[in-house]
């Protein structure tokens, strides 16, 4: 696993340590790593790129997860 796709699944296990999400999963489609984690007893996803193109991925999959949860 990419060194990149390790700290984006800290990122995950971190949010789910402090409560914000229940549970997650890392997967892949065609394309993206996927996440995806259960708030509120539904599962939801958000793609991580396969190769970082920035440094911010990790706060990048963040801030999408957090965006997820706050528009339901």
């Amino acid at each position: 696993m990419e060194r990149h796709v390790r700290e984006v699944k800290k990122v995950a296990e971190e949010l789910k340590s402090n409560g914000e999400i229940e549970a997650f999963s890392f997967g892949h489609d065609k394309r993206h790593y996927l996440i995806e984690f259960r708030v509120k007893g539904k599962w939801m996803s958000v793609p991580v790129a396969a190769s970082p193109r920035t440094p911010y991925s990790a706060n990048y999959a963040r801030q999408q997860i957090r965006r997820r949860i706050r528009s339901m």
